[in-house]
């Protein structure tokens, strides 16, 4: 698969390759070279690089979806980008599973309903028209997203 392959690459090439603590060049995640596996870090490489085509697929002209904390961090300057950083970190949290979590438009009109939101997000006209308040069941803390949990 292509995306593999870019992965790979990506990894092959990273500037701490030598290092025994390594970073994750797609994620940010941290890694202990030689003690815990590299796989499982290509592979939450790909699923993040995999969210981040879909969400600019189904989004155009929107920003860039940030994978890692610092371009998260990067975008928190309010309005829409703010909202896309949260959206990014809510889908982390799933391990970009886009399948799984609501859509960027569902989880916008849920920021913008929920009282955890600041009101220089919630009292944003543009915003207000764009994604018109709508709560989403299973929005908490960290405006983060989770699935309801099944009866047992």
């Amino acid at each position: 698969m292509y995306l593999d392959r870019v992965v790979d690459r990506m990894f092959a090439k990273a500037p701490d390759r030598q290092e025994e603590i390594r970073t994750n060049p797609v994620t940010g995640g941290r890694w202990i070279s030689g003690v815990d596996p590299v796989d499982p870090q290509k592979q939450s490489a790909g699923r993040a690089l995999n969210a981040r085509a879909r969400f600019g697929s189904d989004n155009p002209g929107m920003p860039r979806l940030p994978l890692s904390y610092e371009e998260r961090e990067d975008l928190k300057r309010g309005g829409l980008e703010h909202i896309v950083a949260w959206f990014a970190r809510s889908l982390e949290a799933l391990d970009y599973d886009c399948g799984r979590h609501p859509s960027f438009d569902e989880y916008a009109c849920g920021v913008m309903a929920s009282p955890l939101a600041p009101d220089f997000i919630t009292h944003d006209p543009e915003l207000s028209r764009r994604f018109p308040p709508h709560p989403l069941d299973g929005l908490g803390p960290g405006l983060c997203w989770r699935p309801a949990r099944l009866p047992s």
